[in-house]
């Protein structure tokens, strides 16, 4: 048998049916297809990406982010405001507080002895701090025993009644607006005890 085309039997030749039956418009139509399908989708995501910069606040925005405005934030020193209703359901609202001079926090407005127990809402007031300290704002879950209420510092941390803190929400502050990512809930760690020593 020779090593040249022309020297192998028909047999070993291969048939009509082995070429590519597809015609190249339709490739290039798919590969066209494909790409504008990508640029769909890029388009979607940047424009989620970007909303919560373009729309005028208040506003609730995909990927639950909350836009507000910097003018309702309050003043350091001074109590926190709730939001809340209408622009959230009472299960996420929460307290929006500055506690420095460049740091703004959203403490949720509901709290649980422990993640998934039932709990109560949370209230916050100059008074709640009246035995701390230079201390201007303090929150109170009014839960369960009277004798013991659960008191938190300005930061969401406990005080006393409470094994573990407030959760918070992730807030990120620009020029002029506050944005508060309801889908990002930072759950606080319930505080334990280390064994006795042997």
């Amino acid at each position: 048998m020779g090593t040249r085309y022309e020297d192998q039997p028909p047999e070993l030749w291969a048939g009509p049916e082995s070429l590519d039956p597809t015609p190249v418009w339709k490739q290039f139509a798919l590969i066209g297809l494909f790409l504008f399908l990508g640029l769909v989708l890029v388009g979607v995501v940047a424009a989620f990406a970007v909303a919560p910069q373009v729309v005028k606040p208040p506003a609730l925005v995909p990927g639950d982010r909350l836009v507000l405005s910097t003018s309702d934030v309050p003043q350091l020193g001074s109590p926190p405001k709730r939001i809340g209703s209408p622009l959230l359901d009472d299960a996420r609202a929460f307290w929006l507080a500055r506690v420095s001079r460049t740091e703004v926090i959203a403490v949720r407005a509901y709290w649980a002895p422990r993640p998934g127990d039932a709990g109560c809402g949370v209230e916050a007031g100059a008074a709640i701090a009246a035995n701390r300290p230079g201390a201007s704002f303090g929150y109170l879950a009014p839960c369960g025993d009277r004798s013991a209420l659960p008191t938190f510092d300005e930061r969401g941390d406990p005080v006393t009644g409470a094994e573990r803190g407030l959760d918070r929400y992730l807030v990120s502050v620009s020029d002029d607006r506050v944005i508060v990512n309801l889908s990002r809930l930072l759950v606080s760690p319930e505080r334990t005890s280390a064994p006795p020593p042997p």
